[in-house]
């Protein structure tokens, strides 16, 4: 009995830390969530601005810049925007 009992609060045990797991992962990155509202809010965007000179992204688009990046962008380094955002042509 002791037996069925402790595998059976085991398993209750696992669900809710898989359960608190969850809401804390979905309080912490809220954007997970979030469902592009088109076909072209989900495509690559495009960088309004020449590359050349300016390749110190995070110094506008840091979380604090003039221009934010979303939080999900944080610790993400300069040379990876451009895998994701194409220059401008």
């Amino acid at each position: 009995m002791r037996e069925l009992y402790s595998t059976q609060l085991a398993i209750i045990v696992g669900i809710l830390v898989l359960i608190a797991s969850a809401a804390f992962a979905f309080l912490q990155s809220p954007e997970l969530l979030e469902q592009p509202d088109s076909a072209a809010a989900r495509a690559v965007q495009v960088v309004s601005h020449p590359i050349a000179g300016m390749e110190d992204c995070s110094r506008c688009h840091g979380l604090r810049g003039t221009s934010p990046y979303p939080r999900k962008h944080t610790g993400w380094s300069d040379e990876s925007c451009t895998r994701c955002h194409q220059p401008a042509s």
